[in-house]
C-alpha cells in the first residue's frame, strides 16, 4: 500500500498547480510527492527559473528513492526516502566525512524518533508501524552552490513540516 500511495504522490506532485514566489519564479505547491506551503519551499530553492523535479528509475517501488528538485535546470535539492529495518543515527550518516549525506555542520534536532540539522540539509528517522520492524528515514540535501546561502532555520521549519506530511504520504505510522 505505501508503493502506491508514494507513486501516486509523486505523480501528483508533478502535475500540480504552482503559485509564484517573491521573484517571480513559479514554486509548486508540492515536493516529491508531499504537499508542501511554497513559504517553506521558497528559502530553500531560491527560485529564479522553472522548477522540475527529476526521480530515480523504480520511483517508489524501490526502498530507497531519491527525488532532485533543479531550479532552471539546476540542481536545487535533494530528498531521499528509504526504509530499513534497522534503526539508524542520523548523526553518524550526518559526519561532514559522508560524502553522500554528509551535513555542514550538523546538530541534533528533535524530530521524529532522531534527527540531525546543518546548514545544508537534514536527516530525521522513524519507527513505522505500519510494518514490523520498519524504519523510514528522510534526508535533505541542498546543492553546495556557494552563491545560494542556506539558512539553517529555514531548513528546520522545512523539515517539520515536510516530515510527518511525507510520513502520511508513504503510509508511515508511528508507534
Amino acid at each position: 500500500m505505501r508503493i502506491g500511495l508514494l507513486t501516486l504522490a509523486a505523480f501528483s506532485g508533478l502535475a500540480s498547480l504552482a503559485s509564484c514566489s517573491p521573484q517571480g519564479a513559479e514554486i509548486p505547491k508540492s515536493i516529491c510527492g508531499t504537499h508542501v506551503n511554497a513559504k517553506l519551499v521558497e528559502p530553500l530553492l531560491r527560485a529564479t527559473g522553472k522548477v522540475s523535479e527529476s526521480h530515480t528509475a523504480g520511483w517508489g517501488k524501490r526502498e530507497t528513492n531519491w527525488c532532485i528538485v533543479r531550479v532552471a535546470g539546476d540542481e536545487s535539492l535533494r530528498l531521499k526516502f528509504a526504509w530499513h529495518s534497522d534503526t539508524m543515527d542520523p548523526m553518524k550518516s550526518a559526519s561532514p566525512n559522508n560524502n553522500v549525506t554528509g551535513l555542514w555542520e550538523p546538530t541534533q534536532m528533535n524530530l521524529a524518533d532522531k534527527a540531525a540539522l546543518g546548514d545544508d540539509g537534514a536527516i530525521a528517522t522513524t519507527r513505522c508501524r505500519t510494518k514490523p520492524d520498519n524504519h523510514f528515514t528522510l534526508t535533505l540535501k541542498l546543492s553546495h552552490r556557494s552563491d545560494v546561502p542556506h539558512h539553517r532555520r529555514d531548513i528546520e521549519k522545512f523539515m517539520r513540516a515536510y516530515m510527518p506530511a511525507t510520513m502520511k504520504a508513504v503510509g508511515c505510522t508511528h508507534p
